[in-house]
Parts: structure tokens; sequence; C-alpha cells
């Protein structure tokens, strides 16, 4: 009986390893999330090694992840400014619309989801594919509406984590330092996992034309 339980294979344990993965994973990000700058570095690796993880392609978590974080570097980096640039841009234009016109928040709001959710995209595109930062950005843009079910999946999972957790900070703080930025990512990989596998034989076709 307590072989079937410590077996590796057993359910629970695979879903107990499944759990310390995501909380290592989310530790790595956090700590290369710090200098601010390497954000976008940070969470392409994150997002690269999560879809790797879930797909079975990398063994173990830390050397992969450091090595994710390397290889997106630079791109990850510019990534990463780019959309801290929006995210100012849009804070700055929500208070001046709370003040002067308040409904003007709405549109706010929407144009930074909208931003949010090519994030997403770009993220793991950069982490997945070697390509400009422009053909990056633009692929993220289209796969964000072709996919849109997918695209609303991971922003409501994503923004309404921090939302819920942001509102009960005191008791969700836990739960944002073990997983605030690996279990979204996770749910992402989940969705994108899906979006890529159609996209990918496309891929294949065109390098073996040329």
């Amino acid at each position: 009986m307590f072989r079937r339980i410590f077996d590796m294979e057993n359910p629970l344990m695979r879903a107990l390893g499944a759990i310390c993965d995501l909380l290592v994973l989310n530790i790595l990000a956090a700590v290369c999330c710090l200098p601010v700058v390497t954000m976008g570095a940070a969470l392409t690796a994150l997002s690269g090694q999560m879809l790797r993880y879930i797909r079975g392609e990398d063994s173990g978590v830390v050397r992969p992840y450091f090595r994710a974080f390397r290889s997106n570097l630079k791109q990850g980096t510019l990534l990463g400014l780019l959309f801290l640039a929006a995210a100012a841009v849009f804070f700055v234009d929500y208070q001046m619309a709370a003040a002067v016109m308040p409904p003007l928040r709405v549109a706010v709001v929407a144009a930074a989801l909208i931003v949010g959710a090519i994030a997403l995209y770009a993220f793991a595109l950069s982490a997945r594919y070697e390509n400009t930062l422009w053909n990056t950005l633009k692929n993220a843009a289209s796969l964000s509406v072709a996919f849109f079910p997918k695209t609303l999946g991971m922003l409501l999972f994503t923004v309404g984590l921090w939302v819920v957790c942001l509102n009960f900070f005191q008791y969700a703080l836990p739960v944002l330092m073990m997983f605030g930025l690996s279990l979204p990512a996770y749910i992402c990989a989940l969705l994108l996992d899906g979006v890529f596998q159609k996209i990918e034989p496309e891929n294949e076709n065109k390098e073996s034309d040329q």
C-alpha cells in the first residue's frame, strides 16, 4: 500500500511533483524579474519553459529555465521594456481619465487588455521561435484575434487571478508569492499548446518547400 502511495507514477505524487515544479519556476521567474529591465526575458523564459514542461520536452526545471533565460535575454528584455512602457502609459491615461472624464476609463482598460493579450502571445512566440521583434509582435496580434476564445481564457484567468488576489491581498499574498507567475503561465501554456500545434505544421511545410 505504502509503495503504491509513494510511487512516482501515482496521480497524487505526480500532482505534488507538478506543484513543486510550479513553485520552483515561480521563484526563478520572480528572482529574474527583480532587476525590472530583465522582466521580459524572465517572462519569456517562463512561458517557453512552461510549454516545454507540459509537452514533456525537458527533464528538470532549473537548468532549462536558466538556459531559456540566457537565450531570450536580448529580445525578451526588449519586449518587456516595450510592454512596461505601454503599461505606464495606460496607468497615466487611466488616472487622467478618472479625473477628467471617468467613462473613458473603460476605453483605457479595453486597450490595456488588448495589449496584454498581445503580450501573452509575444512572450510565448519569442520563446518558441526565432523572429524579429516586429514580426513577433505582428504574429502575436494576429494569433490573439484568430484564436480569440483561447485569448479570452488566458486573459480571464491571468487578470482574474491577480484582481482577486490584490483585492484580498492579506489572505492571497502566499498564493501570489508561490504561484503568482507560474500558475498563469501554466494555464496559458495549456491553451497555447493547441495554438502552436496548429501553426507548427504550417511552419514545417514552409521550411521544407524552401
